[in-house]
Formats: structure tokens, C-alpha cells, sequence
């Protein structure tokens, strides 16, 4: 039982699901009460049609009985003629079977069940001639007496019709709902694929529509989209106003050194001051509103060339492996963000690694780029703080080269998301060190 799971059998769309849950109530309904309403039809016709030809049949064969044997073939013509009906003395042995009928001849089982109770001597009944009964009656010296009858006077003529009613309404109920239905998903699908921008970094407009549930759903939308839009305004401001005030005092600190005497304490001033304009830096970069340039459509292949002209000052130590399998597919992204959370990720193998692998891997509805080091890594258990924003995981990374303020894989995490990716990191099966993966949606 555990096997027989049903989810797996149901469509997965929501239209589908609805179609599914109206559609079958109406054609297990209509089936349930066509068939017993034409089962008793079949029944109720049949037996009203049959009395009357049973009445005839009867008739003859008395009277054939009680017929001298020279007006015997006379009395079968004169019968003929008088009820339209076929009569045939078989002087032949019949080795049959009672009853012949088809599988889906509904009507001759209360054919056949009347006959066998009403008619004496009857040995055999063949419905299976299209359009005739044949009925034979055994007589004395092994002699029989064949009926050939329409079966129009045993059955109704269109018993088809009310069949063909039921289906042609079938259908045009479904098709009445199928447009009721598209009606009302349509907004659940506008909704989806707003969402679903906005989660790429796009601003599409909308308008609620729809039932009270779906507006409702949509208006709570948009107020979530304004005050996320708001707080993240906020905190652009905010850190761009910080870094932006104390370049002031920093260039007046550098002006100031740069007057004095070049000895040692100047020096580590400098530098001080130097390491304090490189957090500034990845403050306002951290601050920036990346959803502002517009996405375009690149082909894999010149996003490949693309990707390999933005380290040249780093190619000798990286080493690309291309694997594409359409260079003409397009994908939809933001080049300058994507090449700035590359240029990241590549830096940060760089500080911490002598060996770099960048891999780019064409998936069916995704596309790859992995960054790998030799370095030392990140431990599994810290991961997921170390795209965390001011995190540095010093005791995991090289204490000689300290860098920045925790800000790299933040940012690069931050643009991938705008376009609808992931960011994943994890140890290094080839290098030994950290992988950091992009995922980008085809």
C-alpha cells in the first residue's frame, strides 16, 4: 500500500487539479445514473416489445403442431406473411450452445432471460446476426422450427441516442468550466510571475485581479514589495552616507602624511589608512542597489568570452573548462552584476589559494559556474555563516593575508539571487579547498 501513492498519478498544476475535482463528480455522476437509467430502460422496453413477438411465436407453434404434415409448409408461408417473420424446418441436429450475444449487448440478456421463461421448447438463441433473432424450437423426431425476426421488435431502434446525449452534454460542460477555470487562474498566474520577478530583482506592474481571496493575496503582495523596496532604500542610504562622511576625514589623514617625513610610523599609517579605504570601498559596493541595470539576453558562448575578459590580470594562474552544450542558448542576466560577483568569488580564491578553477557547465534549465582553491576552506558546520554579511571566518582562512571586512561572498551572494540564482559553497573535490558555485536559471 505504501507503494501506491496516488499524488503521483495527479496532475501537478493547479488548473489541473480544480479540472480534476469538477470534472470526474460530473462524469461518475453521469455514468452512475446512465447506466441504471438505461439498464432499466433496456429492461423496461425490451420485456413490453418481447411479450407481444413471444405471443406470436407461441401462436405459430401451437398451430404448427396441430397442422396436418402435408400443410405443414403452407401453414409456415401463410405465417410469413402474416407476422413478417422468417420460419425454416431444420431437420438437422443443432449442437449449440443455449445463447449467443455480444459482450456489450445489454438488452439481450433480459432478451434472452424472457424467451427462455416464456417460449416452450426453445433449445437456442443467436443474437449475434446483426439486426436478426434467431430462435430454435425443438419439434418431435428431432426436428426444429427456426425463427429469423427482426430485432427491432424485440429492442428499442436508437437505445444509442441517450448515450450520445450524455456525452456531447459532458463535453460541453467541460468545455464551459475549462474557460471558467483558465478565468480564474489566470490572476494566481499573473501573481506568481510578479513574485517571481521581483525575487529576480524586476519591478513588474500589477494590478489585483480576480476573486476577494486572490486580490486579497495580491494587494498583500504589493504592500510586502513596498516595504521591502523601502528598507532596502534605507539601508543603500545608510551605508552609502556613512562611507561617503568619513572619506572626508580619511583624505585629510592622507594629505596629512603625506607632508611628513617618510619613516616607519608614516608608513604603517599609511597603510593603516589604506586598509581603512578598502573597507570604505566594499561598504559602498555592499550599499548599491544592483537591481538598476537592465537585464539582457546573452548567448552561453559570448557570456563565456565575456567571463574570461574580466581577470586578465589573473589568467596565468586560472584555469578555464568549458562544457556547453548550445552555445546559441540565451540566458537573461545583469553582465556587469554577474561579472562582479564573479571577479569576487575569484579574488577570494586568489587571497587565500595559489590555484584556481573556473568551470562553466550547461545544465537543462541551469547554468553552472564553479570557482575552486587549493586554500584551506571553509569547514562544512560554517557555511552558511560565511555568506553572512561583515562574517570573516579568519580561523578557517589564512591569517597572513587578511582581507576586507567579510563583505566578498555577501555581495556575490546578493547579485546571483537578483537573478533568480543560488549561491553554494563547499569543499573542493579537485583542489582540496573551498567551491563556490553559481546557479543561474535558463
Amino acid at each position: 500500500m505504501k507503494n501506491l501513492k496516488l499524488k503521483k498519478y495527479l496532475p501537478k498544476s493547479f488548473f489541473g487539479r480544480a479540472l480534476l475535482i469538477i470534472i470526474l463528480p460530473i462524469i461518475f455522476l453521469e455514468a452512475i445514473i446512465g447506466f441504471a437509467f438505461i439498464q432499466r430502460y433496456f429492461e423496461q422496453v425490451t420485456t413490453q416489445l418481447a411479450r407481444s413477438t413471444i405471443l406470436q411465436i407461441n401462436y405459430v407453434q401451437d398451430r404448427y403442431e396441430n397442422t396436418q404434415n402435408d400443410a405443414k409448409e403452407l401453414f409456415l408461408r401463410n405465417m410469413e406473411d402474416k407476422f413478417e417473420l422468417k420460419l425454416i424446418k431444420v431437420k438437422k441436429k443443432i449442437i449449440r450452445k443455449f445463447a449467443q450475444k455480444h459482450p456489450y449487448d445489454f438488452s439481450g440478456v433480459t432478451l434472452i432471460k424472457i424467451l427462455k421463461n416464456d417460449v416452450p421448447n426453445i433449445k437456442h438463441i443467436d443474437l449475434k446476426t446483426y439486426g436478426i433473432v434467431t430462435i430454435f424450437i425443438s419439434q418431435p423426431n428431432n426436428s426444429y422450427l427456426k425463427f429469423e425476426i427482426d430485432r427491432e421488435r424485440f429492442t428499442a431502434s436508437n437505445p444509442h441516442q441517450l448515450l450520445v446525449l450524455m456525452v456531447l452534454l459532458t463535453i460541453i460542460l467541460g468545455f464551459l468550466l475549462l474557460m471558467v477555470l483558465r478565468n480564474q487562474i489566470k490572476p494566481i498566474k499573473t501573481l506568481a510571475s510578479v513574485a517571481e520577478a521581483f525575487g529576480k530583482g524586476q519591478t513588474l506592474s500589477y494590478k489585483p485581479t480576480g476573486s476577494i481571496e486572490i486580490r486579497k493575496a495580491g494587494s498583500a503582495f504589493i504592500e510586502m514589495r513596498k516595504r521591502l523596496e523601502r528598507q532596502i532604500e534605507q539601508r543603500t542610504q545608510m551605508l552609502s552616507g556613512v562611507s561617503h562622511d568619513l572619506r572626508t576625514p580619511l583624505t585629510r589623514l592622507k594629505l596629512a602624511l603625506a607632508l611628513k617625513e617618510d619613516d616607519a610610523d608614516t608608513k604603517e599609517m599609511s597603510n593603516d589608512i589604506q586598509i581603512m579605504q578598502n573597507i570604505l570601498d566594499e561598504f559602498l559596493e555592499f550599499s548599491k542597489n544592483q537591481q538598476t541595470e537592465k537585464v539582457t539576453a546573452v548567448s552561453l558562448i559570448a557570456l563565456n568570452e565575456f567571463l574570461k575578459n574580466q581577470s586578465l590580470n589573473l589568467q596565468e594562474k586560472l584555469e578555464w573548462h568549458i562544457n556547453l552544450k548550445n552555445r546559441e542558448r540565451k540566458v537573461h542576466l545583469r553582465k556587469n552584476n554577474l561579472s562582479r560577483a564573479l571577479n569576487n568569488l575569484i579574488e577570494n580564491a586568489d587571497c587565500y589559494g595559489s590555484q584556481i578553477k573556473v568551470s562553466i557547465v550547461e545544465k537543462q534549465t541551469r547554468l553552472l559556474i564553479h570557482v575552486e582553491d587549493n586554500g584551506p576552506g571553509i569547514p562544512t558546520d560554517k557555511i552558511k555563516e560565511a555568506v553572512k554579511p561583515f562574517v570573516r571566518l579568519d580561523n578557517s582562512r589564512n591569517l597572513n593575508k587578511p582581507h576586507g571586512v567579510g563583505l566578498g561572498l555577501s555581495i556575490a551572494s546578493d547579485l546571483i539571487k537578483i537573478h533568480g540564482g543560488n549561491l553554494h559553497l563547499k569543499k573542493s573535490k579537485n583542489l582540496g579547498g573551498l567551491r563556490a558555485s553559481l546557479t543561474l536559471p535558463l
